[in-house]
C-alpha cells in the first residue's frame, strides 16, 4: 500500500515499501483524472461566464479561464489520488545512438 498523498506528490519516483521496486500510474488513471478535471474546468468557467456575462470589463472574460484553471489545477491531483492504479513500472528501453557520418570537406 501506497499512502495516498505520496500518490499525487511523487507520482514518478513512487518505489514500493514492500519489494522496493519502482511503481507507475497507468495511463488510464492519468487519462481519466485529466478528463474529470478537464470536464470540471468546463463546468466552472460556463458557470463563471454566465455570473459575468454582463460585464464589460476585461474581468469579465479573464476571470471564468482564471476560475477554470483553478478548478482544473484542484481536481486534478484529487481525481488521481481516487482513481490511480499503480503498476511495476516497465524497464524503460535504453536510446540507441545512432552517429550519422561526418561529412568530407571534399564533397
Amino acid at each position: 500500500m501506497v499512502p495516498a498523498g505520496k500518490i499525487v506528490a511523487y507520482s514518478n519516483d513512487l518505489v514500493c515499501a514492500g519489494c522496493q521496486k519502482p511503481l507507475e500510474i497507468s495511463d488510464f488513471s492519468r487519462n481519466l483524472a485529466a478528463f474529470v478535471a478537464l470536464a470540471a474546468g468546463v463546468l466552472v468557467w460556463w458557470l463563471a461566464s454566465s455570473l459575468y456575462a454582463g460585464d464589460t470589463s476585461a474581468l469579465g472574460w479573464v476571470l471564468p479561464v482564471v476560475f477554470s484553471y483553478f478548478a482544473f489545477s484542484i481536481v486534478a491531483p484529487i481525481a488521481l489520488l481516487l482513481l490511480a492504479d499503480l503498476r511495476i513500472k516497465s524497464a524503460e528501453a535504453v536510446p540507441v545512438s545512432h552517429e550519422s557520418p561526418v561529412p568530407h570537406s571534399s564533397h
